[in-house]
Formats: structure tokens, sequence, C-alpha cells
């Protein structure tokens, strides 16, 4: 037949493994393993262990392999079998959990949500602990289980579930089951060959036992729920990168996410890591944290890098501040290196997720909404909701509320090293400018809501006033950071565009750091494109802007200069605006003749330009600047009209200015019922109007 393989005992007997007599035995019929894996059903990796000696094999393969391979009952005969005679197998009290962490900071409350979770001796707890990569799910797992081991005297299980792994593929449940039920005191040859009666076995033998089990790396529901054990009083503790939904309808879960370090908390770690050389360089470790996004892993990385190697904190920051190399300088060692940990979730996603996840990679800002994450993968708002639920399922980016998400800024370095290495340079050319023309369209028909007055200069359908204002609102922080992508992409005609459509809101809510940021792009952006109109355009902004921060006389020199800009080109309305705003600056400087002539000057042209909106904002201004000078009745003849004015064409902001302008100066007169009057009015249309800071100066 064929070669017997013998191997020699202690005193010399020949001895037979199964495992080496199944590899000789398959080998002389011709067999691969993945031939044998076919005939009897196991997976080739499995039978390759056994071969190897590293799993032992069951009665029922050992029955399958000897049917499939012919060896007349030969290996069958291999595995042992139990007398009758042998006493039941011994509970053994398992201790698996690996070593505590090193340091540990922070995360007070999702410890005390774990133990009001575990209190329950009624029933099974379970808790789920989901995050994003490399966030420290693992680290408070094990924390608390340590903390609290001497609670569960009768052993503690873990098994890493190999969710997102670089190596290997997720572990069955199958596989942990065996593990478990070993650990627990049977054989190898005692453990059922199907998942199902392992589970069952499983929730046998941990019946009326008090045990932990801690599952990390899970990759779904449905890999966790063969291993809950069935008895009360015993507490589950899964990790995962994925909200385990699931488990929280079936099984009764409660899910604890866990997000990035408070700075306070990552403050402490680099202290407890690099030392005193922290208090030496306070700024240079704040940079660093900052750049890190107070992500656990990437904390704990650079504070080891500083600590390890003779480099100062000010050097690191440098290193980090340059986003495209950032992840390069957080390198460490494979299972501790942030860009590994990233791909891993990065490589389960499925093809129109991770094309998803790179065009967000491209966005300018921290936080992004489904139309602009539409616009931006050129798919319709319906699918791009689907697909950014689904990246926020696995925590590569989080919900920021409705229809709003936001990425990590680690998360977004990473996302663009994907882009640009997957995407063609065309394709996220294209993708940026349909983002950039989407923020244009929808800034300039906000713009047109906010200002229903002024002719109409889109032709989409305009969304409501409060609508217009709430969008601009949510996407405030966003909008400097748009102008400079279209600028710096060679759009100049996209960054001017946007900045200019953003001037009623802006004009409206008065953000002075984030205005004076957007105009100096939008006016670089000008110069590019050779436009004197355009450039005067960001002028007058700027200027207003100046007004605003207290700077009266660099508000006069941006006025001047657009107006020195608009000499030549035949734009009466511009150049009437800045007349006004040269009157502002110089009635903030206490020069009331100077600032009467520049507002009448203003007022005379929008009158002849038939611009009832500019010329209602000049006679609100002549009529404050009466009102400080006690001409009570040129004050209240100036704001009557403008007031006239602007309820002629719905300009609610304007109405609210012109109400003001009539409640201070019967104020000043000493005619307080009327002020009241007037004031009252006021605030009633600076609340309809969104006007914050009008309400402020009413109240």
């Amino acid at each position: 037949m064929y070669q017997k393989h013998e191997t020699r005992g202690p005193e010399g007997q020949s001895r037979k493994t199964f495992g080496s007599e199944l590899r000789v035995t398959r080998i002389a019929r011709g067999l691969t393993l993945t031939e044998l894996a076919t005939r009897t059903h196991y997976s080739r990796a499995h039978l390759a262990n056994v071969e190897h000696g590293r799993r032992a094999a069951t009665t029922e393969l050992a029955e399958a392999c000897d049917n499939a391979l012919e060896a007349d009952g030969e290996l069958l005969a291999l595995i042992p079998r139990p007398r009758e005679s042998d006493p039941p197998a011994a509970v053994m009290c398992p201790a698996q959990l690996p070593a505590a962490p090193g340091r540990f900071v922070g995360r007070c409350a999702q410890l005390t949500a774990l133990d009001v979770v575990s209190e329950n001796a009624d029933r099974l707890s379970i808790a789920t602990v989901h995050g994003p990569p490399g966030v420290g799910k693992t680290t408070l797992a094990l924390y608390w289980a340590h903390r609290e081991i001497g609670r569960f005297p009768d052993g503690q299980l873990f098994a890493d579930l190999r969710g997102h792994s670089g190596h290997q593929a997720p572990a069955s449940a199958a596989e942990i089951l065996e593990d478990f039920l070993i650990s627990l005191g049977l054989t190898p040859a005692d453990v059922p060959s199907t998942e199902d009666k392992r589970a069952a076995l499983f929730r046998t033998m941990t019946h009326d036992r008090r045990l932990l089990v801690v599952l990390d790396n899970a990759v779904s529901s449905e890999q966790v729920r063969p291993l809950l054990p069935g008895a009360a009083g015993s507490t589950v503790l899964v990790t995962s990168r994925v909200m385990l939904t699931g488990l929280v309808v079936r099984a009764g879960a409660t899910q604890l996410a866990l997000t990035p370090f408070t700075p306070g908390d990552s403050l402490r770690l680099l202290q407890e890591v690099v030392g005193p050389r922290v208090d030496d360089e306070p700024a240079a470790a704040q940079a660093v944290l900052d750049r890190c996004g107070h992500l656990p892993l990437a904390v704990a990385v650079a504070a080891e890098r500083i600590a390890a190697h003779p480099i100062r904190l000010s050097e690191l920051a440098e290193d980090l501040a340059e986003e495209r190399q950032r992840l390069a300088a957080l390198a460490s060692d494979e299972d501790a290196d942030v860009r590994a940990v990233f791909s891993w979730s990065y490589r389960a996603l499925p093809s129109p997720a991770a094309r998803m996840f790179r065009m967000l990679g491209l966005h300018p800002g921290k936080e992004i909404s489904v139309p602009a994450a539409a616009a931006l993968a050129d798919v319709p708002s319906g699918e791009a909701a689907r697909l950014l639920r689904a990246l926020a399922m696995c925590h590569l980016i989080e919900e920021a509320g409705r229809d709003h998400f936001w990425l990590h800024d680690l998360l977004r370095v990473y996302a663009s090293e994907q882009a640009l290495a997957v995407d063609a340079a065309q394709e996220i050319e294209r993708a940026r400018v349909r983002e950039l023309s989407w923020y244009l369209d929808t800034a300039a028909a906000a713009g047109c809501a906010l200002e229903p007055f002024r002719p109409q200069a889109v032709d989409t359908a305009l969304p409501g006033y409060a609508e217009a204002f709430a969008w601009c609102e949510r996407e405030l922080a966003s909008f400097p950071s748009v102008v400079k992508l279209a600028l710096m992409i060679g759009h100049p005609d996209l960054a001017y565009g946007l900045s200019q459509a953003l001037f009623s809101y802006f004009h409206l809510r008065k953000p002075w750091t984030i205005w004076e940021r957007t105009y100096r792009l939008g006016l670089e952006a000008a110069a590019k494109l050779g436009g004197p109109c355009l450039q005067a355009d960001m002028l007058m902004g700027l200027g207003l802007v100046s007004l605003g921060l207290g700077d009266p006389e660099n508000g006069r020199d941006a006025f001047r200069r657009g107006l020195d800009l608009l000499e030549y080109e035949g734009e009466p309305t511009r150049s009437a605006w800045c007349h006004i705003g040269i009157g502002l600056a110089h009635a903030d400087m206490e020069d009331v003749s100077l600032a009467r002539s520049a507002l009448e000057r203003g007022m005379v042209i929008h009158r002849e330009q038939n611009d009832q909106h500019a010329e209602s904002v000049a006679l609100v201004h002549l009529a404050d600047l009466c009102r400080g000078e006690k001409h009570t009745e040129d004050a209240l003849q100036y704001a009557g009209r403008a007031l006239s004015l602007c309820r002629s064409i719905d300009d609610k902001y304007g109405e609210g200015l012109s109400l003001y302008q009539l409640g201070t100066t019967y104020l000043a007169a000493g005619m307080l019922d009327d002020a009241l009057r007037r004031l009252e009015e006021a605030l009633s249309m600076q609340k309809a109007a969104h006007d914050d800071k009008g309400q402020a100066d009413t109240l």
C-alpha cells in the first residue's frame, strides 16, 4: 500500500500521530490539501494546522479524512477514545486577558458606563465599545477588565476576532468557540464539529458561572452572537470599528462610542511618556497634540518618538505641520503605525464606499454635507447619503448632525493620500471643480434669498430666508478653506465668485475674522482675474471689516483704493458704495463734516441710479450721524425716509436698522414713549432678519 510514518516515543517504541499520518496518506494518494478540503468539507487552513500539529483532530474530522482517503479506519484509530470509566472533564477557570495597558488616562465617563452595564446580575450584560481606528477601544476594554477582574471569579475569556487585521481574515465563530471550550476543560476530541453545537455546548458550560468575555476587534454582530454565554451574571465586552446595531436590537447590548481624547487627556498622556520636557515647550507640545488630532494612537506614537530619540517637541511639531508628511512622521511598528491601522478599515470597504472615502479627502473642510459630497463624488444625493452612513457605521467618518458628517484630520490626510494614489489627476480636478461650483451656486442662491429686493442672479429656485441663513451658518467655518482651494487649484473665478456671493450673509452676520480671511483670498483672486471692479468689491468688504474691528483709518484707505480702481470704469453704483464707506470711516474718526459730505454724495448717486436699497443704507447712516450731532429733525427725516424705502422693497434687515435709528433718535430727544415703540418694532424685525448684532444693540 504506502509507507507508514512513524515516530519514536520516549522508550523507543513506534508512535504514530494523526497529523503526520494524515499528511503521509494524503501525499501517497496524490491529493493536495485543497483537494482533500473539497472532499471532507473542512477548510484547507484547518487541515494544514492539523497536519502540522497546531490543531487537534476531532473524531468527526478523522472519520471524514479516513473515508476520503480510503484508509480503512487506520486514521480514525489514531484518535483516542475516552473510556467509560474515565471521570468527566473538570471545568477549568480560564484567565486569558492580555496584559493591562501600561499607561491609561481619561475615559472616566466610559469606565463608569461599563460599571453600570455590568452591575445587572439578573441578565447577561453586553457592552460594545465602538469608534474609529486608533481611538483606544482595546486599551479601554483591557483596562476596565483588569480593574474589575475580581468580580468574575469563574474566569475571563479573551479572543481577537480579527475584524480589521493587516494579516488574517476575520476569525470564524466556530474557531473561537473551539478555543473557548478547550479553555473551559474539554479535550480537543470532545469539541463538537459544527458551530451550532459548539455554541450550544458553550452556553451549557457557562451556565451558572460568572464570567467576563472580552471579544476584541469584531467585524459584525453575526460574528459575535454565537460567542455569547447564556447565563445571567456574566459580562461580554466587545470592541469594534463598526456599530454593532444587531447586538443592540437582538441581544440588548449597550453601545459606547469612543472619540479622540480631550486636549487635557492628550496632554496628560504626553507628560506621562515624555516627562518635564513638555513643560519646557508648552506651545510646541500643544501643536504636536493638535496635529495628532488628539487621536490616542497618534499621541502615543508621537510621545514615544520624543521619549526615545533626542528630538525636541518643536522639531516634531514642525515635522507634523506639513499634512502630506504627517502620517509618515507618525510611523512606528506595524501594529502601532497610524497609516497601517487606517488601511485595515479602508481595505475592507466595498468599492463605492472606498471611492466616496477617497473623495472626502479632497474636501477642504472638516465637515461636509450630503449635497456637497454628492457633488464631489458625482452621485445622486440619496446614494451619497447611503455611502456616508456606511462610512459612519465603520467610523471612518462621524455624523455631525442631520445630513452632515465630519472627518478626523488624520483620516482626511489618509483619504487624500489614497485619492492621489488611486484616482487619475483629471478625475480629482473634476471632482474638486464640481464641489466648488456647487458651493458657488448654493451661496449665490442663499445671497439672493437673504436680499430678495435685489434682481435674481441665479436660475434655480431660491431657498427661504431662514433656510438660506441656516445653510450659511452651518458652512461658515468652511468658507475660507473652500475659497483657498479654488485659488490653489487655479480657479480664481470660483474663488472671487464665492467670496462675493457671501457678502449678504457676511454683512448681516458680521463674522469679522472669517469675513476678512475670505475677502483677502477673494482680493487675490480678483487680482489674478485682472478686473478693477472685482478688486473694488473685495476692498469694500475689507473696508467694512476694518470699521467693524475699530480701525477706521484702514477702512478709509480700503474704500479709497476701491474708488481709485473704479475711476475709469464707469461704475457709479460701486463708486457710491465707496463714498458711503469713506463717510462711515470719517464718522468713526469723528470728522462729521467729511463724513456727512461723503454719505450725501453716495446717497445722491444711488438715488440717481434708482437703487432704493442702497439709498436707504445711506439714509440710515446719515440719520445716525445727525442724531449724534443732536440734529433731531434731520435724523428723523432721514430714518423715516429709509424706513419707507425698506418697506417698499421688503428689506427686513434695513427695516430693522431704520426702526432702530428712529428709536434711538427719539430716545436722545427724551421722547421715551415713541422711542420704546420704535425700538420694540425694531427688535421684532431684527429677530425676523436673524440680525444678532442689531438685536443686541436694540436691547
